[in-house]
């Protein structure tokens, strides 16, 4: 048997654990998370970039309904907050990103930050080349939101439907394409891998635009932020 089958069989054996232990850790009303086609899976991004566990360490899990999954952020300190897309595996066509002011009963108050045009493939991921994706001219990854909570959202021109927002609820209130699985964010404290440190107020997020749920469509970077929950308090201890 050649070395090269060696080392993939056992790869493979290695990713099966993975695999296995996420899905042991997945709640019962938590969406399954699909294998991405032809492209590196969440759970695979999520372990080799930034040492996460796919539901271990998600800070959003959906445990009763999407109304209760929080979603909403607050500026953690001075400075301005930065929302920053860092891969780009969904349609090649363009992507905007951008945040909100949610309201209830409301259309979200939305404000575009940046657009890209690209999508980058397994190789740019195993080679660090195209990362982040290059953004179009015109676009900023910096806002100030002030005090008050707020959202994120992206958004495929291949798929004009408004979006997929931070808050699953509003994704259920405004986008009629979405509304049966309006679960489209999870929210992972960034850590670095090299140290196993977390990051204060910093987050990836793994964002699905489409129906297929591999959750990786855009990855996003948010910083000097902090996740909250329904009543507005920090809410990075899961529930």
């Amino acid at each position: 048997m050649s070395v090269g089958i060696t080392r993939r069989s056992a790869m493979l054996v290695g990713w099966s654990l993975v695999l296995a232990t996420a899905a042991t850790a997945q709640g019962p009303r938590q969406p399954k998370v699909a294998p991405g086609p032809s492209e590196p899976d969440w759970v695979v991004v999520l372990s080799e970039r930034y040492g996460l566990s796919m539901f271990d360490d998600l800070l959003n899990p959906l445990t009763t309904t999407a109304a209760e999954t929080r979603g909403l952020f607050r500026k953690a300190g001075p400075g301005p907050v930065s929302y920053t897309p860092v891969i780009a595996l969904g349609l090649p066509s363009r992507t905007r990103g951008g945040w909100y002011r949610s309201a209830a009963a409301e259309s979200p108050r939305k404000t575009g930050l940046w657009t890209y045009t690209f999508k980058n493939t397994t190789a740019d991921l195993k080679q660090e080349t195209n990362l982040p994706p290059p953004l179009e001219d015109g676009s900023s990854v910096r806002f100030d939101p002030g005090d008050q909570p707020f959202g994120v959202w992206v958004a495929n021109d291949g798929l004009p439907d408004g979006g997929v927002f931070s808050e699953p609820s509003v994704v259920a209130r405004v986008n009629a394409r979405l509304a049966a699985q309006p679960y489209k964010a999870m929210i992972y404290p960034n850590h670095d891998k090299a140290t196993g440190k977390k990051i204060p107020n910093s987050y990836i997020i793994g964002w699905e635009y489409s129906t297929n749920d591999d959750f990786q469509d855009v990855v996003c970077r948010l910083d000097n932020v902090i996740l909250i929950d329904a009543a507005g308090k920090p809410g990075e201890a899961k529930p």
